[in-house]
């Protein structure tokens, strides 16, 4: 599937917004379309730090520990759907200004659900959110990302906050696009949009593969009755292969890298030591869900990293 459009569900914070900077160096040379949505949930209250550009003499005290609140009346909640209609708007233009098409949407709905549905049912290409929205990360893998990364049949941009969220700082350039591997097919199906990424924003790829951490163990174990042979050797023998065959199949130029620890601190390294990276990964890969998986290796990347991650999910490879 082509990434011509990318869903952003904002929630009216800062913090939320951040991810537009990254989302603009996307589509921009990708051509993509932005639609950015709020889902306004009655069943809670409107935290007073987080409205929607309202006027600080709107804001009541005790801005961080508003409680869960009934629903309220029908004027209330109208005017949370258009407050957050007005905020998106303002957004959307600064995105038009930089000639990027972009929508927007506000309605009641449950984040939890409601993202992933619209991205069905208009048929976008990527989700994007910030790891420290509402909707997204906040000490750790939230509910709302949780769903959306195990839910989602497309492509899940996750970006961290940059200091300055205004999309006019959007002129970051994506360089190189570094592809997660662990050897196996179900890994690959980062091989389509790191292409497209790198064919539309002209970026290098590299294709990483660690022969420590897991890799090695497996081999260990998987060699350990072969007496006499050099087990490591082998194992990077097989690494060298794989990769020389992985970057003639993905389609453009690429260069491969082996690294020689464990899978989440090459990654991390190796997205550090380049410029303008991003790291693409699949959300599964070797024995699915037992191996490299979401709350393992793609879960620790996307904590630990200062890059935006994209997270495949295993139905495009469908």
């Amino acid at each position: 599937m082509a990434i011509s459009g990318i869903l952003v569900p904002l929630d009216g914070a800062a913090i939320a917004a951040s991810v537009l900077p990254t989302v603009a160096a996307f589509a921009r040379p990708m051509r993509a379309a932005v639609h950015l949505v709020a889902a306004v949930d009655l069943r809670k209250r409107e935290i007073p730090s987080l409205y929607y550009g309202a006027d600080e003499g709107d804001r009541p005290g005790h801005e961080e520990t508003a409680p869960l609140a009934p629903r309220g009346t029908r004027a209330d909640a109208q005017r949370r759907v258009e407050r957050a209609r007005s905020y998106l708007a303002a957004l959307a233009g600064r995105l038009q200004a930089l000639g990027i098409e972009s929508s927007y949407e506000a309605n009641i709905g449950d984040p939890m659900t409601d993202i992933v549905r619209l991205a069905r049912r208009k048929r976008f290409g990527m989700i994007a959110l910030s790891p420290h929205s509402r909707y997204a990360i906040g000490r750790g893998l939230g509910s709302v990302t949780d769903k959306v990364l195990h839910s989602s049949h497309i492509p899940i941009l996750i970006a961290p906050p940059l200091t300055d969220s205004s999309p006019r700082t959007s002129d970051l350039a994506i360089r190189t696009v570094i592809v997660g591997l662990d050897g196996s097919r179900a890994a690959e199906v980062a091989f389509g949009p790191a292409r497209q990424i790198s064919e539309d924003c002209d970026a290098k790829v590299v294709l990483l593969r660690a022969v420590g951490g897991r890799g090695r163990e497996e081999a260990w174990a998987a060699g350990a009755e072969r007496v006499g042979r050099d087990i490591d050797a082998d194992f990077e023998t097989h690494v060298q292969e794989y990769l020389q065959d992985a970057s003639e199949r993905i389609g453009v130029p690429c260069v491969t890298v082996i690294g020689n620890g464990d899978e989440v601190t090459e990654i991390l390294t190796a997205s550090q030591d380049r410029p303008a990276a991003i790291i693409v990964m699949a959300s599964q890969g070797q024995s699915g869900l037992t191996k490299w998986r979401l709350g393992s290796i793609t879960d620790r990347v996307i904590r630990e990293t200062t890059r935006p991650v994209v997270v495949v999910p295993p139905i495009l490879a469908r």
